[in-house]
C-alpha cells in the first residue's frame, strides 16, 4: 500500500506543477486508478503541502517506540508456565498489556490449531 500512495504522490506533485487544481487531480487519478485510490481530501492535503514548499513524497517519520519484540522469548515465557497472567507476560517483556494479551491470544490460537490438526491426523 505504501508504494501506491507514494507513487499517487508522485502524480500529484506532477499535477500541482503543471498548476492543475487538486479536484481535477483527484478526478483524473481516480480516473485510472479507480475510486478507492485516494480522496480528495488526501490530494487537497498534498497540494497544501506542496504549495508550502515542501516537496518530499514521502510520509514524515512518526514518534513513539518501535516495538521489537523477539517471538522466540514471548514463546519461551508462555512454554515456561503457560497459566501466567496477561500482565505477568506483559511485566517479563517490558510491553503492553494490550500487545501482551494479542501475543499470547495468537500462541494459543497456533496451539490449538497444531493439536486440531493432529486430532483430525493432518
Amino acid at each position: 500500500m505504501e508504494v501506491n500512495n507514494v507513487h499517487y504522490r508522485h502524480i500529484l506533485l506532477y499535477y500541482f506543477k503543471k498548476s492543475k487544481r487538486a479536484a481535477k487531480a483527484h478526478k483524473k487519478i481516480c480516473r485510472v486508478y479507480g475510486d478507492d485510490a485516494l480522496t480528495e481530501r488526501v490530494c487537497q492535503k498534498w497540494f497544501a503541502k506542496f504549495r508550502s514548499g515542501d516537496f518530499d513524497v514521502n510520509d514524515a517519520p512518526r514518534s513513539g517506540r518501535p516495538i521489537e519484540i523477539d517471538s522466540s522469548n514471548v514463546k519461551a515465557i508462555i512454554d515456561k508456565n503457560p497459566s501466567q497472567s496477561v500482565r505477568e507476560i506483559a511485566t517479563a517483556l517490558n510491553i503492553s498489556h494490550r500487545l501482551a494479551r494479542k501475543m499470547r491470544r495468537r500462541k494459543r490460537f497456533h496451539f490449538l490449531y497444531k493439536t486440531s490438526q493432529v486430532e483430525n491426523g493432518l
